[in-house]
Formats: C-alpha cells, sequence, structure tokens
C-alpha cells in the first residue's frame, strides 16, 4: 500500500535560495528528520538514502528523476521499496516561496502496511510538517539577517 505525504507553506525567502538549500541531496538530512544519512552514489544523479520509517532503518539506492525548472524529484531504484520526495517551488509574491513537498513510499510487506494504516503514517505526516515549520523558521531567519 502507497501512502502519501503533501505539505504545503510559504517562506519569507527568494525561491533560489530554497532551491540551493534543498538541491544537495545530502542535506536532506539536516532539513527532514525521517531521512538519517546520504551517501554518493555511482554517479552525480544517484545516492545512497538511510531513512526511519516505522521505526527501521531502511537502505536503498536513490537518483534524481523528472526534475524540472523549479522541481526536484529523488526516487528510490529497483523493486523492493518505494520512495519518492519531490519539492516544487513557485514565486509566491516579491521574495516569497510557496514551496511543495510531496513523500510517497510504499513499504515493503504487509505488517508494515497495517502499522502505517493504524496511524504511523499520521504520526509520520506530523513529524514531516514539523520539520518544514523548523526549516521554514530557519529560511526566515537566514533572510532577515542578509
Amino acid at each position: 500500500m502507497q501512502f502519501t505525504h503533501e505539505v504545503t507553506l510559504t517562506l519569507a525567502s527568494p525561491p533560489h535560495a530554497v532551491w540551493d538549500d534543498w538541491a544537495d541531496i545530502h542535506a536532506l538530512p539536516r532539513f527532514l528528520s525521517h531521512v538519517r544519512a546520504t551517501a554518493p552514489g555511482a554517479g552525480e544523479d544517484t545516492a545512497r538514502l538511510i531513512i526511519l520509517l516505522d521505526g527501521h532503518h531502511v537502505e536503498f539506492a536513490a537518483e534524481r528523476t523528472m526534475c524540472a525548472a523549479q522541481t526536484l524529484c529523488w526516487q528510490s531504484s529497483g523493486d523492493l521499496f518505494l520512495y519518492v520526495l519531490s519539492l516544487r517551488l513557485e514565486t509566491a509574491s516579491e521574495g516569497q516561496t510557496e514551496f511543495i513537498l510531496t513523500i510517497a513510499y510504499d513499504p515493503p510487506g504487509f505488517l508494515p502496511d497495517i502499522a502505517e494504516s493504524l496511524g504511523r503514517s499520521r504520526k509520520f505526516k506530523q513529524t514531516l510538517e514539523a520539520d518544514l515549520r523548523r526549516y521554514a523558521a530557519g529560511a526566515s531567519g537566514r533572510v532577515g539577517a542578509e
């Protein structure tokens, strides 16, 4: 069963500054608490990620896919585990950015599906929202200091 979470917020930062923060996949552990670590992959558009999902560390290869002018996408490689992180940036107004982060995942096996259905998915979404509020507060503080 696939679970999808989307969080939208407006940041007091221009799109290029937000893009610079998120373009490097190795920065993700600073912003997203479920991303525990990253390691270089075989090429520039690949990486290895370790995430915490349902209390378990899951390690997998990821590759940059479907990127467009204002969209960053990373997706797991292979058939064992589905994980997609998509970040879309839109100019909200002068110096502000609408930030839309979508994470979709499909835990392997049926037991994680049951746990996710019984509330883990809601906790993941709450943690994701808290992570992005912390990021927004830090991004706004940096803009004010410039």
